[in-house]
């Protein structure tokens, strides 16, 4: 009985730990648009779940820092945009994961549902605000942030800015060095896409997403303008080629 009451103590002190934990990364009304108790289960539990995943690139952020007039003011640009990547993602429900110096990562969760009408629907809407997203951050950055950059640049290469890698599939949240992250295949796939780029402002999405996004183009995502066409690129895994969606949207469509 003791042994039960200590396990049962060990529980819960553990799914306050992941609580307070998922409060750092999970969008603000997390608990309204998840089963919240249900979500605290599968962490501790380290059950997968069926994640969106999204991977991105600066690219030449290096070259960036180096050709920097005031690093001071580098910083301030960089911590601006990221604050504005978080509150973008946090918007459609995404969860910001974590900065890693020269982009970032983050998904979107989506839960079982009480049928598979209702696990469908919220499947099709997250897919939908992972590649709008996406779309939305490239524009930002390439209509605005590297503005910034460039009056605070001796010289800006051609070769700057943002590129963004998209996978699907089962993932888990685990507690790494005190905090929670994503792990799993769709993360390994998000940020091989990423590196599957041709160069900035590209967002290139893994097989499984891309079927769905391209099935449904001029159907459920018809107003994204969005085109998602297939490609072979050469990847590290894959020297010969893989298949990638390349996604494109509005103008950039055709």
């Amino acid at each position: 009985m003791e042994r039960e009451q200590g396990d049962a103590v060990a529980t819960e002190a553990r799914r306050a730990r992941v609580a307070e934990l998922l409060e750092r990364h999970a969008p603000p009304d997390w608990r309204d648009r998840f089963r919240a108790d249900d979500l605290i289960d599968a962490v501790v539990g380290t059950t997968p779940l069926q994640m969106f995943v999204m991977a991105a690139d600066i690219r030449e952020s290096t070259t960036l820092m180096k050709e920097a007039v005031r690093f001071e003011l580098f910083a301030k640009i960089m911590d601006k945009f990221v604050s504005a990547v978080r509150r973008g993602i946090g918007t459609p429900g995404g969860w910001f994961d974590k900065f890693t110096g020269d982009g970032f990562l983050a998904y979107w969760v989506v839960q079982q549902g009480p049928d598979e009408e209702a696990y469908q629907r919220a499947f099709v809407e997250a897919a939908g605000n992972l590649a709008h997203t996406a779309n939305e951050l490239v524009q930002l950055f390439h209509s605005r942030v590297i503005e910034d950059f460039r009056r605070n640049s001796r010289n800006l290469s051609d070769g700057v800015g943002l590129s963004i890698g998209l996978d699907a599939g089962p993932g888990f949240l685990v507690e790494i060095a005190g905090e929670l992250t994503v792990v799993g295949p769709p993360v390994v796939g998000a940020v091989r896409m990423v590196t599957a780029a041709a160069g900035p402002r590209e967002v290139v999405s893994n097989v499984y997403l891309g079927e769905h996004l391209h099935d449904e183009q001029d159907g459920i995502y018809g107003a994204l303008g969005m085109t998602a066409t297939r490609e072979s690129r050469p990847t590290k895994e894959y020297p010969k080629g893989q298949e990638v969606y390349v996604l494109a949207f509005g103008e950039e469509r055709g």
